[in-house]
């Protein structure tokens, strides 16, 4: 039997590939993992009647403990529905370590992912982006500072860093909450890597009919409205002539 780990896309049941619907219609069962990144442009029901089947949403638990997962895979062709692009998070790997060892074969529908959506609504060269970091909601007592670790990094090397913002407990940060964050760490820091002034481009929606694309200082954005999730935030690292064109049509 088989198992499909299926990247659905960015925003609704139109964002899946034609191979993404074949795939999960194949499937005896299909689950779905909206932990990690959810489509906000459509819910459970409409993506059902898409693919004619009914699809079972994980709880965390589930998602984290692979064995049962494996199991049913033994007997059955089982899909895993993940919310744009599969395979870019630990948890999706490791499915497919799992049922290689017990001789499963694994089947990988890749999705859009915000990484090349990011660049390509920003106009910024994906080439050009260094390591990817992830901004978390503050913690009482625990304070962590590897985004902004990671940002310094990137711009010492001339590289755009894209932020990927907290989902936790069905509360999804917004670019407002991240640039927040990251101005808190910058106060204790005071290595000027993520000011004020820093010019930063914030996109909402990604994937959707309308996203919402902005390019300024963070002073300037850091009221703003941005409307719905997911938010993202690009920190432009040194900008090639192109890319700075781009951002002045944005801005």
């Amino acid at each position: 039997m088989t198992l499909a780990i299926i990247g659905l896309g960015l925003w609704n049941e139109n964002s899946m590939t034609i191979r993404a619907l074949e795939e999960a219609k194949k499937c005896d069962k299909l689950y779905a993992e909206f932990y990690t990144a959810k489509l906000f442009g459509t819910t459970k029901e409409e993506l059902e009647k898409k693919i004619g089947k009914k699809i079972e949403v994980l709880e965390r638990e589930k998602v984290e403990n692979s064995k049962w997962l494996i199991d049913e895979a033994k007997n059955s062709s089982v899909g895993l529905l993940i919310a744009g692009d599969c395979m870019t998070a630990t948890t999706h790997i490791d499915f497919k370590i799992e049922a290689e060892k017990e001789n499963i074969p694994v089947k990988i529908i890749f999705g859009t992912s915000i990484y090349t959506a990011a660049a390509g609504l920003s106009g910024l060269q994906i080439y050009k982006f260094g390591r990817s970091t992830s901004i978390t909601f503050p913690e009482e007592n625990f304070e962590i500072t590897s985004h902004y670790d990671v940002i310094k990094k990137n711009k010492k090397d001339g590289l755009h860093t894209l932020c990927l913002l907290d989902i936790r407990h069905g509360k999804f940060m917004t670019a407002n909450e991240g640039m927040q964050v990251l101005l808190d760490v910058e106060a204790k820091q005071k290595q000027n890597v993520f000011t004020e002034e820093t010019e930063i481009v914030v996109i909402a929606r990604a994937g959707s009919e309308e996203p919402l694309v902005k390019f300024g200082k963070v002073k300037n954005l850091m009221n703003e409205d941005f409307g719905g999730p997911l938010h993202t935030i690009i920190v432009p690292g040194k900008l090639h002539f192109k890319e700075e064109e781009m951002l002045k049509g944005i801005r």
